[in-house]
C-alpha cells in the first residue's frame, strides 16, 4: 500500500517548506520509512503540483481496521434504558434558534468590497484556501472594476486558492479567462501557470 506524503511526514496539510524539511530530519530518525520513500514524499510536498494531487488524494477518514476481538458475550446482557432528563426537553428547538439568529447576525454585517479583498487574501495567505475562495469569489462577483490591480490580484489568488483547496479543474478554468488579458506580464503568468496545472 502506498502511502500519503503528509503520513509518512506526520504532517498537516497547511505545512510551511521549513515544517517539511523539519519533518524529514525526524522522520529518518524514526526509522519507520525507507529513506527512498521520505525523500520522495519530500519531493512531492516541495512541488506544488505533486502537493495538489497529495492533497487531493489524502483521505478525510481514517481507514478503518478490522476487529481483532470476537468475543461477543457482552451482546448478551440487557439493553441499558435510556432516561430523559426534563432539563433538556426544548434543546432541539434552543439549538434550532441558535443557528438561526447566528445565520442572522452573519446575514446582518455584510462586508464591504475593500474588506473582502483584504479577507480574502489574507487567508489565502495564511493557508485558509476555503475561506479565501469564499471572500475571492463574493469580492470578483461585485466588483465593476474589473480592469484594476486589485481584481487582478484577487484573481490570481484565486487561483491559488483553488489549487491549494483541491479544486484544480476550477483554478485551470479561471488562469484560462486569463491568458487574453490585455497585459502582457498577466498573459505570460496565465500561460506559465495553466501548463503547471495542466500537468
Amino acid at each position: 500500500m502506498e502511502y500519503n506524503p503528509y503520513d509518512i511526514l506526520g504532517l498537516s496539510q497547511a505545512a510551511s517548506k521549513v515544517e517539511i524539511t523539519q519533518a524529514v530530519a525526524v522522520a529518518i530518525q524514526r526509522k519507520q520509512y525507507p529513506v527512498d520513500v521520505i525523500a520522495k514524499a519530500q519531493k512531492s510536498l516541495m512541488k506544488p503540483e505533486e502537493r495538489t494531487i497529495a492533497d487531493y488524494l489524502r483521505p478525510i477518514l481514517p481507514t478503518i481496521k478490522e476487529f481483532k476481538y470476537s468475543d461477543l458475550s457482552a451482546l448478551q446482557k440487557p439493553a441499558l434504558s435510556l432516561t430523559l432528563l426534563s432539563e433538556f426537553d426544548g434543546l432541539d428547538q434552543a439549538i434550532a434558534q441558535a443557528v438561526q439568529q447566528e445565520k442572522q447576525e452573519r446575514n446582518a454585517l455584510p462586508l464591504s468590497l475593500s474588506e473582502l479583498f483584504t479577507a480574502g487574501v489574507a487567508a489565502c495567505k495564511e493557508g485558509r484556501y476555503p475561506k479565501a475562495i469564499k471572500y475571492l469569489e463574493d469580492y470578483c462577483e461585485g466588483c465593476t472594476e474589473t480592469h484594476s490591480q486589485n481584481y487582478l490580484k484577487a484573481k490570481i489568488c484565486l487561483i491559488k486558492a483553488y489549487q491549494m483547496g483541491g479544486q484544480l479543474h476550477r483554478a485551470i478554468t479561471l488562469c484560462q479567462s486569463l491568458i487574453n488579458h490585455s497585459h502582457p506580464q498577466v498573459n505570460t503568468w496565465a500561460n506559465k501557470i495553466l501548463a503547471i496545472l495542466s500537468k
